[in-house]
């Protein structure tokens, strides 16, 4: 048993899983509609095309970038630590691995965008949400270094943001991996420094370093309890303790539950750490999901499909074209705003639900061509430049 991890090929519910966070950062960005140039427009949220099932993904969508962090540090600790740990992967095998999956899409995502905001320039006089498209910003964006610190903003193709602290996050798992052991406490101090520490002073990449390396113990949990002899009991617990977790978020989500109000002022004596209770329920509910929510849901399902088999693998494809979908849904907002400006007087029809529809049925089936006919393709061409000893499981990560 201690090996079963080992077998598993594929994570196909981990994937559905990116899939589906991908696709929420979508509609979390549906808003950008009804911007007027970079300016924020007044939108009813409650209008909006399946609000009542979706409203939470309209507010919080954003959030799945944390879980895109944390897929991202079990999947790698997953397929590479180990090996990276023994020197069987060199640091230059590595980078032409991640560069060859990711700068493709992200260098063509860049150009098209800087083409569609000199449109957007010509035909409205304003940028379309981000303002920051001059050459400094363009470099850096080229560099994959939008997000490290140096920028003035969101620029270009502004959701690019998290693939930029995603190669920072990747630099540092292979440096972790090579000089520290893999064990739970070194994650957990990377993870905590993340949250506590650079998050302060840089919120993006706190925010990644502290999901990348709380999914790296979601993976170090996962490989202790596929080990045990209570590997199936503890599967179980896991899958209810998940299932109850999301039952309770939703639950207090739908009925507008607001724990704000929670204070410790009318109990005598203890009124006098109502500030720092304060504080750590604020920081409860800012961090829920992705302390708790998140790592349960990755463990779960992980343990499940090791269990019993494939899970998902018929929608598997969602997460093939997670990647496509995330950088590719900005550009086509882009171009398609600019059209329906020209032929349309009024924005109401991004409250249509056959336009949203029609807008994600056009996404899945670009992202799609894109994966197949474009990443993969040249994907296989860059990798062919490094050692023979291509990474078979890493082709479509």
């Amino acid at each position: 048993m201690n090996e079963q991890h080992d077998t598993v090929e594929r994570f196909y519910s981990l994937d559905v899983l990116r899939g589906l966070a991908a696709l929420s950062v979508v509609l979390y960005h549906w808003q950008h509609f009804f911007y007027s140039g970079t300016n924020p427009g007044a939108f009813d949220v409650t209008k909006l095309p399946l609000s009542a099932a979706v409203h939470i993904l309209y507010t919080n969508g954003l959030l799945a970038v944390d879980l895109f962090f944390s897929l991202s540090g079990f999947v790698f600790y997953w397929l590479y630590s180990k090996r990276i740990a023994e020197g069987e992967i060199t640091p230059g095998r590595f980078a032409l691995l991640r560069f060859s999956r990711l700068y493709p899409l992200h260098v063509a995502t860049l150009l098209i965008v800087a083409l569609g905001q000199l449109w957007s320039i010509s035909a409205s006089g304003s940028y379309f949400i981000y303002p920051d498209n001059d050459a400094k910003h363009f470099l850096l964006n080229l560099l994959f270094a939008s997000s490290w610190g140096f920028e003035h903003g969101y620029s270009f193709n502004g959701p690019s943001w998290s693939v930029s602290v995603e190669v920072l996050l990747y630099a540092l798992f292979f440096c972790s991996s090579r000089l520290f052991p893999i064990r739970a406490i070194v994650l957990a101090v990377f993870s905590i420094i993340g949250f506590l520490v650079v998050q302060k002073y840089y919120d993006s990449i706190g925010r990644g370093i502290g999901s990348f390396y709380l999914g790296g113990c979601v993976f170090l949990a996962y490989r202790a309890i596929i080990a045990s002899r209570r590997s199936a009991a503890l599967s179980k617990w896991a899958a209810i303790l998940m299932i109850g977790t999301w039952e309770v978020t939703v639950i207090a989500a739908v009925a507008g539950v607001d724990l704000n109000y929670l204070t410790l002022r009318p109990v005598p004596f203890l009124w006098r750490f109502d500030a720092s209770f304060q504080w750590i329920v604020q920081k409860m509910l800012q961090l829920w999901p992705v302390l708790v929510l998140f790592p349960l849901t990755i463990l779960s399902l992980a343990l499940i499909e090791t269990r019993r088999g494939s899970l998902g693998r018929r929608i598997a494809f969602l997460g093939d074209i997670s990647y496509s979908t995330y950088l590719l849904h900005f550009p086509l907002q882009l171009l398609l705003s600019l059209a329906v400006a020209r032929f349309v007087e009024d924005n109401s029809i991004y409250y249509s639900p056959w336009f949203m529809g029609l807008f994600f049925v056009v996404l899945i089936a670009v992202s799609l061509c894109s994966f197949r006919y474009f990443e993969l393709p040249m994907q296989r061409l860059l990798r062919q430049i490094g050692p023979n000893s291509a990474a078979n499981r890493d082709a479509a990560r």
